[in-house]
């Protein structure tokens, strides 16, 4: 298949800002069943986490679990969501490769400092130089990003707090300034207000952070980062899959997680669906 799974305002609307909002994706069943299955491991001794489960701290307010979709079948079947594949594969050529998944949780901290930036793999390329690892094209009625990642909301996003980035900076040549408040302060940066069952798309080389959380409860999303699965391995010797834990997972999250130049079975699930 061929054919774009994006629509033609889908593709606008990227392709001028770097991101997409999905509405309403995770059901509040679904939600309810992650947050009890995330605060249980929380309240665990990190000794008691189920392997390969690990839980990690940003101090003062950041608390990450990670591989978090070989600890419960349901971050799985998240995964595997055609809604959000469809829009991943959109935008990869339809070969996305799953190589980071976690949870994250922040709490509110008065003295937070964030810091714009753009991920890569860990290859620093020369000034002037495009990272091959992190692209971003649009031609021919089709968008390709050879690293894209989503953003899950957990919880309530308000306004004036959370996601922050900067509208269109995924396409731009110059150098960023230095000491850009992670801020909503529009029209340079945005803060994005969502519902919690609501995902971000977007490029990983739009211009992006986490602005001070302001309200009582914490921030609580789930963080998926792709790439493109033809050509690139940019993850290392502990990069997904994790062969070791091979048992803990579906053949099709397995094949989801692995470099291949075939389609595969989630994708065309999800080219299959956009198609009807």
């Amino acid at each position: 298949m061929t054919k774009s799974t994006l629509t033609e305002e889908e593709k606008w609307y990227f392709d001028l800002h770097g991101f997409l909002v999905l509405k309403g994706i995770v059901t509040s069943e679904s939600l309810k069943q992650m947050l009890n299955i995330i605060q249980n491991w929380l309240k665990m001794d990190e000794s008691d986490l189920p392997p390969p489960v690990t839980r990690g701290r940003q101090e003062p307010c950041k608390t990450h679990i990670n591989n978090i979709q070989y600890g419960h079948r349901i971050f799985q079947d998240l995964a595997m969501d055609t809604n959000i594949l469809r829009v991943v594969a959109g935008l990869t050529m339809h070969s996305p490769r799953l190589f980071h998944y976690n949870f994250t949780m922040m709490t509110k901290d008065d003295q937070a400092k964030g810091s714009f930036h753009r991920d890569d793999s860990g290859f620093k390329f020369p000034p002037d130089f495009r990272n091959p690892h992190n692209d971003y094209q649009a031609g021919n009625g089709k968008i390709y990003c050879s690293h894209i990642a989503t953003w899950i909301a957990l919880a309530d996003v308000p306004a004036n707090t959370g996601f922050c980035v900067v509208p269109g900076s995924h396409k731009s040549s110059f150098q960023t300034p230095e000491n850009l408040p992670v801020k909503h302060d529009p029209p340079t940066s945005i803060t994005i207000p969502l519902q919690a069952g609501d995902v971000i798309v977007f490029s990983t080389n739009l211009l992006h952070d986490a602005s001070p959380w302001t309200e009582d409860y914490p921030r609580m999303n789930i963080f998926q980062r792709y790439q493109l699965s033809v050509y690139f391995n940019e993850t290392g010797k502990e990069g997904y899959p994790l062969e070791e834990y091979r048992n803990q997972i579906s053949d099709e999250q397995y094949e989801l997680e692995s470099l291949s130049k075939e389609e595969k079975v989630a994708v065309y699930r999800a080219l299959l669906g956009s198609s009807t």
